[in-house]
């Protein structure tokens, strides 16, 4: 399998475990118990929060310190202009800096 085949189905897992629904996922034998059995796995509804696959190793779990949410939020407020009250609309950058300067 590919990675991004056991990455599909991981997030499947997932997505039946946070809606509580059986999409009936045709999964090849011992799938989800090579995932299960690992010391850093923390249940489906962790994948991406708690838990992920290795770089290198897509069948190899490991811990995640920030969720992959928290981790896209931080780069996205690296780039994405912000809206002020005002209506001014300033440059990420700038944004860091000024608010930065008032802590």
């Amino acid at each position: 399998m590919t990675r991004q085949q056991i990455k599909r189905l991981l997030a499947l897992l997932k997505a039946e475990a946070e809606y509580k629904k059986d999409f009936s996922l045709k999964l090849p034998e011992g799938f989800k118990e090579s995932f299960e059995s690992q010391s850093a796995f923390r249940g489906w509804i962790n994948y991406h929060e708690t838990w992920d696959v290795d770089k290198e190793d897509v069948w190899l779990v490991i811990s995640r310190k920030v969720s992959l949410v928290a981790e896209w939020h931080k780069e996205l407020m690296k780039v994405v202009p912000v809206i002020l009250p005002d209506g001014q609309i300033m440059e990420a950058d700038e944004w860091q800096q000024k608010s930065h300067s008032i802590q």
